[in-house]
């Protein structure tokens, strides 16, 4: 498991934990974890080797353990209950510009949709139908801001991704390596 994939994981229990109404103390660390894990220059599974978790900037004792387990046994239990009572189809959601833990939990549970892997589909056909603008707290103008980022996301336009620290810093070795074997060509 690489650092992106640890930091998804500890993101989406980040969001778990927001549409849960958690402690927003509790909701921050998992976020500032994520954010750490993300940006590290070495993958989180060698600092587990070396034993070194601890001295990952933003991981506390409690979320090392879970990483601990992670590593170990490939999940953690402690996710598996937080996650339990989460549909599945609102993660890949959470992609989409202008939506939260909150909108995509509750776009989901009340459209019944149940599948991460059509639901983006699903929610813009909902869109097109009407049936956003009817679900309370939503309305015409909310339907339309909907559909155009699923719209816009579907064709590729999704949340700003940065490259992680550990893979920019290889791309550029790779290139500074390449520049210093090219003779300069004078004219």
């Amino acid at each position: 498991m690489n650092n992106l994939e640890i930091a998804r994981i500890l993101r989406n229990v980040a969001a778990a934990y927001i549409v849960k109404n958690e402690n927003r103390f509790k909701i921050m660390a998992y976020e500032r974890a994520a954010d750490s894990i993300e940006h590290l220059t070495s993958e989180v599974k060698d600092l587990w080797e070396d034993g070194k978790l601890a001295e990952i900037p933003g991981i506390g004792a409690s979320i090392a353990s879970y990483l601990d387990e992670l590593i170990k046994t490939g999940k953690v239990r402690h996710f598996e209950e937080i996650m339990r009572k989460m549909p599945e189809a609102m993660f890949p959601l959470l992609s989409v510009p202008g939506f939260g833990p909150k909108k995509a939990y509750k776009l989901v549970k009340v459209l019944k949709l149940k599948n991460p892997a059509t639901v983006i589909e699903e929610l813009i056909k909902a869109a097109k139908e009407g049936k956003i603008a009817e679900i309370e707290g939503f309305g015409e103008k909310s339907q339309e801001d909907i559909l155009e980022a699923l719209e816009s996301f579907r064709r590729g336009q999704i949340k700003e991704k940065r490259m992680t620290l550990s893979y920019a810093d290889k791309v550029a070795q790779e290139l500074i390596s390449i520049l210093k074997n090219v003779r300069p060509h004078i004219e």
